[in-house]
């Protein structure tokens, strides 16, 4: 029984860990979770043809992957990127997202409802990012991509201390910050934060990264991705076994 986890460089992921104390603790002796750094998307079909029964999938490949699935869930085609796959009982492959559950979730034990900012800014534009923009404009929050390659509504360069006033809740979905490149951070002028100020930060590796020390420095709230991460994972072992994996 194979399972694993598709990214450019997973070294340094949880998620090996996390799955087999999953595994141990159902007692699926013969079940393994590898960790499968891929360095270009032309790799992603033969893992594909690999004996996996199911995948999880991380950066940047959460949409480049999709043309070579079968099948997706409807919120994965609406969000249009993916992060748990399944191999069905017809040997196809079906996508999944459960980013977006997790994000969600693990947002709401932070921000009660009632007190969440009508205006976000989300840092980045690849499949992370589709996940959060689809849990905040559900939400009925108005948000603003922040992208470097010029792929969002706002550039780096772009914000002011007025925008940064307006907008009250920062999510940070790019890889910045993420070990082993602990030192880089997104380059957001941090000294126009202030204790009215969300900033959510998807990386967990390390829990503090400059981001979120910078921001909670300039008075910021602040939470790291580490609860996302059980969280979409235990609904992608759900799917797993809804399917009749284990």
């Amino acid at each position: 029984m194979k399972f694993g986890l598709i990214g450019r460089d997973v070294r340094h992921s949880f998620s090996k860990d996390y799955f087999e104390k999953k595994f141990a603790a159902a007692r699926m002796q013969d079940a393994s979770y590898g960790l499968i750094s891929i360095p270009s998307d032309g790799d992603l079909k033969a893992v594909l043809d690999e004996p996996f029964l199911g995948l999880n999938v991380t950066l940047p490949y959460k949409t480049m992957i999709m043309p070579w699935l079968d099948e997706l869930d409807e919120d994965a085609a609406r969000m249009g990127a993916v992060n748990t796959l399944v191999r069905t009982d017809d040997q196809t492959w079906k996508g999944y997202n459960t980013d977006h559950i997790g994000f969600e979730q693990s947002l709401l034990t932070w921000v009660c409802i009632h007190d969440l900012p009508k205006n976000a800014l989300v840092l980045g534009s690849g499949g992370a990012a589709k996940a959060v923009l689809f849990v905040l404009k559900r939400l009925g929050v108005a948000c603003q991509v922040v992208s470097s390659s010029g792929h969002g509504d706002l550039g780096y360069g772009d914000l002011t201390q007025d925008v940064l006033r307006d907008h009250r809740l920062i999510v940070n979905t790019t890889p910045l910050g993420m070990a082993p490149d602990t030192d880089s951070c997104p380059e957001i002028p941090y000294q126009f934060l202030s204790n009215e100020h969300w900033v959510f930060d998807l990386v967990y590796n390390p829990p503090n990264t400059v981001f979120l020390t910078r921001s909670q420095q300039a008075g910021a709230r602040i939470k790291n991705g580490l609860e996302m991460l059980h969280l979409q994972a235990d609904y992608a072992w759900a799917i797993w076994k809804s399917y009749g994996k284990f």
